[in-house]
C-alpha cells in the first residue's frame, strides 16, 4: 500500500471515535483529531476511496479540542476520544443515535438525555502483562496492535484499582520468566478487589506464594489465577467471600463474573429496567448474569424466570435467592444464543428484559417478538447488533417508546443503550 502525506480539515467523527477528513478520491481516518483540526497526516490507502491515517503535526486546533487528561493517550489504545470536551464528546455519543435509527427505519417516541459515567468510575479491567529479561509491563495494548503500553496513570478506572498496577509488576518480576505473558483481570465488587490471573506460564510456588502476599498487601478479596483456555479457576486466597449486592440481596461471584462496567451505570440500567416493569407479576430475565435485574424484580413480589449460560452465576443466583426468602425467582442455565426460550414459554409474562453480549441476540429476539409480551426491555452494549434485534422486535409488531443512552465506556466509541418495547399489536 502506498503511504503519502496531506493537509487536511477534520469535519466529524466517525463512530469508531476517529477524525473524518475529505481527500482527493475519498475520506480519511485520523485518530485523536477533532471537528475542525487542520492537520498535516500521512495517509494509508486501505481501499477504493477510504485511508488510514496518521497524525504527523496539528496546525491548528478546533474549537473541540482540549489537552487530554492521561499522559498516555494516543499511546495507549483502551481511549479514543480523550482530545474532546466534555460537551463535544457527549454531543458526539448522542447525536450518532438519530441517524443509526433513520438508516435501519426505526422511530422512537423519546430519546433520553446520554447518562454519563463520571471519569476514574470503571469498576473492572484486564490488564495485559509481558515479562521482559529485566523487567515486566504492566497496561493496556495499543490500538490495533499486541503492544503493550505500561501503564503509570489511568483515569478512567477507579483509584484502587489504578493502584494496584505497581503491585501487578512487582508480582509478575517475581512470578513470572522472560517472555511469559499473563492477563490480570481486576474487579471492584462489594468485598473489595477480585484478582484473576489468567496465563499459561506456569506458576512455581513462588510465583503462587507472591500472589497470596499480594492479597495480604494489597489488602484483596480474593486471588485466583485460570488458564486462558481452560474452564474454571483455581482459588490461591480468599480473605473474605466475594460478593455483589442487587437489590440488597447478596450474590456470589466466581472469579472472572461478568459486572457492568461501573456502579454508576448499573444503577442507571437497573432503574430504567424496573421502572418499565412497574406493575408486573410474571417477568423473563434473559441473559440475567449475577441477577442485577432478576433480584431487583423478584425483591418487588415478581415471579421471575432467569438464564444465562454461565452455570457459575445460575447456581449462585438461586442460591441467593432462597437464602433471602425469594421461591419465585426461578432459574436455568441455558445458552440462549444456541437454545432461545421458545415464544410459547415467555407468553405468559407481563415483562421481559434481555441483556446479551455485544453480539446481540438474533434468535432470541425472534422467540420475544413472537410472543407478545407486553413489554420488552432489551440492553446493548453494541448499538450495531441493538439496531438489529429491534428491527425484529418491531417487525413482530413492538413499538420503540423509549430509548435511553448510558456511556459507561468513556472516552471510547462504546454505547450502552437500554431500549423500551410495548407490544402494539
Amino acid at each position: 500500500m502506498t503511504a503519502f502525506r496531506a493537509d487536511v480539515t477534520i469535519g466529524s467523527i466517525g463512530r469508531r471515535g476517529d477524525g473524518v477528513a475529505a481527500v482527493a478520491g475519498g475520506t480519511v481516518h485520523i485518530p485523536a483529531t477533532a471537528p475542525g483540526d487542520r492537520a498535516t497526516v500521512a495517509l494509508t490507502e486501505t481501499g477504493p476511496g477510504r485511508f488510514r491515517g496518521r497524525l504527523l503535526d496539528l496546525l491548528e486546533a478546533g474549537p473541540d479540542r482540549r489537552e487530554p487528561p492521561c499522559r498516555h493517550f494516543g499511546a495507549c489504545g483502551g481511549c479514543a476520544l480523550q482530545h474532546l470536551t466534555p460537551e463535544a464528546y457527549g454531543a458526539w455519543k448522542i447525536d450518532m443515535l438519530p441517524d443509526l435509527l433513520a438508516r435501519n427505519g426505526l422511530d422512537v417516541a423519546t430519546i433520553e438525555p446520554l447518562h454519563r459515567s463520571p471519569p476514574g468510575s470503571r469498576r473492572r479491567a484486564t490488564f495485559a502483562i509481558r515479562r521482559r529479561r529485566e523487567d515486566a509491563i504492566v497496561g493496556f495494548n495499543e490500538r490495533h496492535s499486541h503492544r503493550v503500553v505500561d501503564l503509570r496513570a489511568c483515569p478512567v478506572v477507579l483509584p484502587q484499582i489504578a493502584a494496584l498496577i505497581p503491585a501487578l509488576r512487582g508480582w509478575a518480576e517475581t512470578a513470572l520468566q522472560a517472555g511469559d505473558r499473563a492477563d490480570a483481570h481486576v474487579a471492584m465488587t462489594d468485598s473489595g478487589l477480585d484478582l484473576l490471573i489468567r496465563t499459561s506460564a506456569r506458576l512455581g510456588g513462588a510465583g503462587r506464594d507472591a500472589l497470596v502476599a499480594l492479597l495480604a498487601r494489597e489488602d484483596l478479596a480474593r486471588a485466583a489465577r485460570a488458564h486462558p483456555k481452560q474452564e474454571g479457576a483455581e482459588v490461591l486466597a480468599e480473605a473474605r467471600p466475594v460478593r455483589a449486592v442487587h437489590g440488597g440481596v447478596p450474590v456470589a461471584l466466581a472469579p472472572g463474573a461478568f459486572a457492568q462496567a461501573t456502579a454508576d451505570g448499573e444503577a442507571a440500567l437497573t432503574g430504567f429496567v424496573l421502572e418499565a416493569a412497574e406493575g408486573a407479576a410474571r417477568a423473563a430475565d434473559l441473559f440475567c448474569g449475577s441477577g442485577a435485574f432478576a433480584l431487583p424484580l423478584a425483591k418487588r413480589g415478581c415471579a421471575v424466570y432467569a438464564a444465562d449460560i454461565d452455570r457459575a452465576a445460575i447456581a449462585n443466583l438461586g442460591m441467593a435467592a432462597r437464602q433471602a426468602g425469594l421461591p419465585a425467582l426461578r432459574t436455568e442455565a441455558r445458552n440462549l444464543m444456541r437454545r432461545p426460550v421458545p415464544a410459547g414459554d415467555l407468553a405468559g409474562a407481563d415483562f421481559a428484559v434481555f441483556d446479551p453480549p455485544r453480539a446481540g441476540a438474533k434468535d432470541q429476539a425472534v422467540e420475544i417478538a413472537a410472543s407478545r409480551v407486553p413489554v420488552v426491555v432489551a440492553v446493548s452494549c453494541d448499538p450495531g447488533s441493538f439496531m438489529r434485534d429491534a428491527r425484529i422486535l418491531t417487525g413482530g409488531g413492538y413499538r420503540l417508546t423509549r430509548l435511553q443512552p448510558v456511556d459507561q465506556f468513556i472516552w471510547s466509541a462504546h454505547l450502552e443503550l437500554a431500549a423500551r418495547f410495548d407490544f402494539a399489536g
